[in-house]
């Protein structure tokens, strides 16, 4: 560099280290060099406070140098790049509008507040806040180029409605006014071409902003603007699914944001309908196909940051079609920002946090490495560059070493958001809500075999065999689980070892390979089919026990009832109904030792029932069953009572205690009547006043504890709620003595060892 163009107080130890932490160190020195030919760019590149963030600007962005190789004078807004709120903007944009005209102050105020922004960028800034500020760029320009806006609105679409635009985005606008005469739409027509105009037309200082104006209803044969009234109609009657989805980030911008405010809630209802058209995540998953051919044809799906595999729009189409199917019922979902949007997902239980957090972390680093493409030219580029050349001082705009480093890190990016994609795009639950138009996995072998590698299955080959011996289309059965593929693979896949709970569910629908009737059940319950797998997943016990009994699996089906009472005649069904809920995450464990306390007591009132006895007799639950905190493993702790004090009333009293043991046994439970007095050597059923002397005579002190859980389940309702009564005054007494104490710690320790 010629000493002359050395900023004056600017010592070459300083600029070089300025220059080089730029990303491309020469294109700074080049860029800075050119600029110290102008004096007044001299005197501020001299200033400390400037040259840090001008030589890492102009060390990447041949536009920024352009910029400001044309007004050096603006190098004065590199001194101070605090982000700036919406409303500081606008008085910026304002004042250069009322210094240098309309169309020449907003092309000047957008370029110089989006360099402003970059220079900050690339300091480190959070993508956010760089996205958020970009927009406000954007809407700053529009809402001084309507002007007066009353009874006429803008409504941001897109990147600018969601808050997350990117420094070479088109800005989508929509138009509505709210009168509906002829005058007031040959106004507003006009009206909103001059805004498209002001900040579109070309001129000496480029655009303002490129404005696409296309997702208006009709698209470009369509009128620019569309009274309120038109709006509302032409949503309701003609709206496409994608034209639905787009208004999921509609927002009101600029000119009358009341107007734009009443626009938008009067268009939610279309978006998020009570009743989800059947054919719309067909619609949306169809619409990213078409996006996904059109990268794969075009060869770009390694490099296209936006469109290509794991890209930007997987992030998006996941968490819409999220927002479509959920957000109808949770308004927290209604949000334009995908991050956002996310975390709210995430929040709500739709997406798992982890999940969440690994998807917004790549979706940060896609949208950053997007910002950075853009950045260099100012051009609307979404590829990642093929020569050595650019892709190093890429990489170090990024704070990676090089361009090998950049590139493990964009395919350890997209791998996350593929996998995450595959898994949102088909989690279990969105075909329950609306019909759609499944995978066919015996029709494509590889992208089945890759769909299942993304979901975590460690041999996808064999996994797919498995798969295709289900979907056999000779049976009934077969080809309604080929159209559920994507319910019941997710489902299995959240498996600890999903090759294996594919195995299992394959047991199970092999027992029912010829049951139409339960096909026929199955295909009206795509929910269902997912509780049967994620059963299959989680137990091999449970998926045993559906192999004896295919029956069964009907039950699985089912979501798990909360009413009492249960139908006792039909306890293994529900049981199989219960862990079929619990293992689909639809009931936690406190909820589950109840529904299974209820079962317990419905099979318990039943034995009761059987065991016909004009003797007053009352059923006791104890331990887990007391507390109503039964496992699936757990024994039912039972005592019985009887009033009567002959010889021949304790006689049928045992004899019906039997009874009752063994019909619990027969219905598949394990009854352990072992807490009783005396234990196995005591008698199995006891009258009241039998107990009361033992309480009083001999009982221990853990015997006690016992009582603490007793609750009555069958049989005289007065006796049980009598003996309930006696034994709390044993149970609940009013102090302890030092040996009772020292019992209950004495138990505590035995249990724990």
């Amino acid at each position: 560099m010629a000493a002359s163009t050395i900023p004056a107080v600017m010592t070459p130890e300083v600029l070089g280290r300025a220059l080089g932490e730029a990303p491309d160190p020469e294109l700074a020195r080049v860029a800075v060099s050119r600029m110290g030919d102008r004096t007044e760019a001299r005197e501020l590149l001299s200033r400390p406070e400037i040259i840090p963030a001008a030589a890492r600007l102009l060390g990447f962005s041949t536009a920024a140098s352009d910029f400001f190789l044309a007004h050096p004078e603006e190098l004065e807004a590199l001194a101070d790049v605090h982000p700036r709120a919406l409303q500081e903007l606008l008085d910026e944009a304002a004042g250069d509008v009322a210094r240098l005209g309309a169309n020449a102050g907003l092309r000047r105020f957008r370029r110089r507040a989006t360099y402003r922004v970059a220079a900050r960028d690339l300091a480190g800034a959070d993508v956010e806040a760089v996205m958020a500020e970009l927009s406000s760029v954007a809407e700053a320009c529009i809402r001084l180029a309507v002007q007066d806006g009353d009874g006429f609105a803008v409504i941001g679409m897109g990147k600018l409605g969601g808050e997350e635009l990117n420094y070479s985005s088109d800005v989508d606008l929509l138009f509505v006014h709210r009168d509906s005469g002829a005058k007031a739409h040959d106004d507003a027509g006009k009206r909103a071409a001059g805004v498209v105009a002001m900040l579109s037309v070309p001129t000496g200082e480029g655009q303002a902003l490129r404005v696409d104006a296309t997702l208006r209803p009709e698209g470009r044969s369509g009128p620019l603007s569309r009274s309120l009234d038109s709006m509302i109609e032409y949503y309701a009657r003609h709206a496409a699914t994608w034209e639905r989805q787009a208004l999921l980030k509609a927002r009101s911008v600029a000119g009358d944001l009341a107007l734009g405010h009443q626009f938008v809630g009067s268009v939610t209802p279309f978006v998020y309908p009570a009743v989800l058209p059947a054919s719309a995540i067909e619609d949306v998953r169809a619409s990213k196909a078409r996006i996904e051919d059109q990268v794969r044809f075009l060869g770009k799906e390694a490099v296209e940051v936006k469109r290509g595999r794991g890209g930007i729009r997987d992030v998006e189409f996941a968490v819409q079609l999220l927002q479509l199917v959920h957000g109808r019922r949770y308004v927290r979902l209604r949000e334009p920002n995908t991050l956002r949007a996310l975390a709210a997902l995430a929040d709500e239980g739709f997406v798992a946090r982890a999940d969440a957090e690994a998807l917004a972390g790549s979706y940060r680093f896609l949208r950053q490495l997007e910002h950075r493409l853009q950045m260099v030219r100012e051009l609307q580029t979404h590829e990642l560059p093929t020569d050595q050349r650019s892709r190093g001082p890429l990489a170090r705009s990024m704070g990676l070493a090089d361009p090998a480093h950049l590139l493990s890190e964009h395919a350890r990016h997209t791998d996350i958001v593929r996998t995450l994609h595959e898994r949102l795009f088909y989690r279990p639950l969105l075909d329950a809500f609306a019909g759609a138009t499944p995978p066919r996995p015996s029709l494509d072998r590889a992208a089945t075999e890759e769909l299942l590698a993304g979901l975590g299955f460690a041999d996808p080959t064999g996994a797919y065999r498995s798969l295709a011996r289900m979907v056999d289309p000779d049976t009934r059965l077969g080809r309604v689980i080929g159209t559920l593929f994507p319910v019941v693979v997710p489902a299995l896949a959240f498996a600890a070892v999903p090759d294996a709970a594919l195995v299992r569910f394959e047991r199970v629908t092999e027992a029912l390979r010829h049951e139409d009737r339960f096909a026929d059940t199955l295909a009206d319950r795509p929910d269902g089919a997912r509780r049967l797998a994620a059963l299959t997943a989680a137990s091999s016990a449970f998926t045993d026990t559906l192999v004896a009994r295919p029956n069964l699996a009907a039950a699985a089906l089912e979501p798990p009832a909360r009413e009492r009472p249960l139908f006792p005649g039909h306890s293994l069904g529900t049981l199989v109904r219960v862990a079929a809920g619990y293992a689909a995450g639809e009931v936690r464990v406190p909820e589950v030792g109840r529904l299974l306390a209820a079962v317990a007591d419905g099979v318990i009132q039943q034995a009761v029932a059987q065991a016909e006895s004009e003797l007053p007799m009352a059923v006791i639950a104890l331990g887990r069953l007391g507390g109503e905190e039964l496992s699936f493993a757990s024994d039912l702790d039972v005592m019985f009572v009887y009033e009567g004090e002959s010889a021949a009333e304790f006689e049928a009293a045992r004899q019906r205690a039997e009874y009752i043991v063994a019909s619990i046994r027969e219905a598949g439970w394990q009854a352990d009547p072992d807490l009783r007095p005396e234990g196995k050597s005591g008698s199995l059923a006891r009258s009241m006043a039998s107990y009361l002397e033992y309480w009083e005579r001999w009982a221990q002190t853990w015997e006690f504890q016992s009582l603490l859980r007793a609750r009555f389940v069958a049989g005289d309702e007065a006796l049980g709620r009598r003996f309930l009564s006696n034994a709390a005054d044993f149970a609940y007494p009013e102090r302890l003595t030092f040996e009772q104490v020292a019992a209950i710690r004495r138990m505590r320790v035995r249990m724990e060892e």
